[in-house]
């Protein structure tokens, strides 16, 4: 039995998002973590929006514990603003026909958590490794930090990039219905 062969007509794979929205920070509140991770980024956090919900769920791994936070998307542009503004994001389409492979990851902190979660066989220890290795397995850079404009947001999910994470006039697929507050 495979990881969707449960319910009656609920496919758990549609209760997963299609695509992940991977955020590579440039700094980190700690100073160790600074000095650590020599490179560009300093963290890494996902998230990725489940049509099915019509919701977000984004997963960020801290020192003191994982917060997994689930914002409907009627209200999830100030979160997903947080997450994304200033960071560089990548979009990372979900494996397909991987679920039987073994995938594991070593080490209790955001880069191997966050290969993990995208289904990545990763030995990236910091976030620039990941950076590239998400980069050499189809990630899309759609926003990046410091406000260069970059590729377009594409791929095969209808979810729409992270509000924060780009530019003016680029490329926006909508997930469903926003309140624009107006």
């Amino acid at each position: 039995m495979g990881f969707d062969g449960f319910g009656d007509g609920l496919k758990l794979t549609d209760c997963e998002p299609t695509d992940w929205f991977v955020a590579f920070h440039p700094d980190s509140p700690h100073w160790w973590v600074r000095a650590l991770a020599c490179g560009r980024f300093k963290h890494v956090s996902v998230m990725g929006f489940v049509e099915r919900a019509q919701a977000w769920v984004l997963f960020d791994f801290q020192m003191d514990r994982s917060r997994v936070l689930i914002v409907g998307n009627h209200e999830a542009d100030p979160v997903l603003a947080h997450f994304s503004a200033g960071n560089t994001v990548l979009r990372m389409a979900r494996p397909i026909g991987q679920e039987l492979n073994l995938n594991m990851s070593v080490g209790l902190w955001c880069v191997p958590a966050a290969a993990h979660i995208l289904g990545l066989k990763s030995c990236a220890l910091r976030p620039d490794a990941l950076f590239r290795q998400c980069l050499a397995n189809g990630g899309e850079i759609i926003g990046e930090s410091g406000g260069h404009e970059t590729a377009a947001a594409k791929g095969r999910s209808g979810a729409r990039a992270p509000e924060g994470s780009r530019s003016s006039g680029e490329n926006q697929h909508d997930a469903g219905p926003a309140d624009d507050g107006d």
